[in-house]
């Protein structure tokens, strides 16, 4: 999952400043629901301009769907059952408001709000099919280069966070990810990977780097890895999640490895967001989208961030 656009809503001109760069964006692409997408943004745009006065609004993709999310930090959303009602409206818009949006046959419309902690409200729009594996990355610091990255080949993920930021980080990874593609064929060998790994970033002076690298099969997932990145399973119809800390051995010859079957979603996270956070994202939220952008969004760590979902059994 990619974000394509984010448009900081404050003010009256921006919302109409991303109405025309949307348009001109979904044109390029083809996009056929572009007109329900438009009508959304105008919607959600101006719910931000009317209650907790600012906010974003971000546009998402993954293979050739579509996402728009609507994020602010306010007071949240007191009464769900009140804001999706039919005639309920934002001022200036076109009376449908958010009931229209959940009416689609087409888009899903989900709903994460808080008035606690995390103060603040995500209104998702995604379309009506749920995938195994989802992920998101975005850079906190809005630089364009970054360490932390998520890859997937094949029925392999590995969650990675290089050491560091900027270009040296930057092209560290890249060589980590080409490396991953070209040797990563078995969970059973991940100790002889991981040692040419070693080797690898020792012999061209790269950053070091924590990782994770998970095989989803059909029974559930297996988890290898080597460092800090924290790994949150939930179980379905249990509210507390638990959680692993530290994937894991502190050295390359001491892999920690280990399987988990009887589980619902599981999420890995580089250190770039917040534990306890996402700990309480969690607790409140059982989409797996949700849960993703929650935990990017409301992090206030300076560094980059990356986080991978997994929900088995569909």
């Amino acid at each position: 999952m990619k974000i394509e656009k984010i448009y900081k809503i404050e003010k009256q001109d921006e919302l109409i400043f991303a109405k025309s760069d949307l348009k001109n964006f979904f044109r390029h692409n083809n996009f056929e629901d572009s007109d329900f997408f438009l009508f959304a943004l105008m919607e959600l745009g101006t719910n931000i301009l009317k209650y907790p006065k600012k906010g974003e609004i971000w546009i998402l993709s993954e293979d050739n769907d579509f996402l728009i999310v609507a994020l602010d930090r306010g007071e949240g959303i007191f009464n769900l059952d009140w804001a999706l009602k039919k005639g309920t409206s934002s001022k200036n818009t076109l009376g449908l408001g958010l009931y229209q949006l959940s009416q689609s046959k087409k888009y899903k419309l989900e709903i994460f709000t808080s008035n606690k902690n995390p103060s603040g409200t995500i209104v998702l729009l995604r379309p009506k099919k749920e995938k195994k594996v989802v992920y998101l990355i975005k850079n906190f610091l809005d630089l364009p280069y970054g360490g932390d990255f998520v890859l997937k080949k094949g029925k392999y993920i590995i969650v990675a966070d290089v050491s560091g930021h900027g270009k040296r980080a930057f092209e560290s990874a890249k060589v980590i990810k080409k490396f991953f593609l070209n040797n990563m064929f078995s969970c059973i060998l991940i100790d002889e990977f991981l040692l040419k790994l070693d080797k690898k970033i020792k012999e061209d002076n790269l950053r070091g780097v924590v990782l994770s690298v998970i095989e989803v099969t059909k029974f559930g997932i297996n988890i290898c890895g080597i460092g800090t990145n924290k790994i949150f399973v939930k179980k379905e119809n249990i509210e507390l999640i638990s959680f692993k800390d530290g994937v894991i051995g502190e050295a390359f010859f001491s892999t920690s490895k280990f399987s988990i079957q009887d589980f619902n979603q599981i999420f890995v996270i580089t250190d770039g967001v917040d534990e306890k956070l996402m700990y309480n994202i969690l607790k409140k939220c059982d989409s797996l989208y949700l849960s993703i952008i929650a935990g990017i969004y409301f992090s206030k760590d300076k560094d980059d961030k990356s986080i991978l979902g997994v929900k088995h059994g569909l």
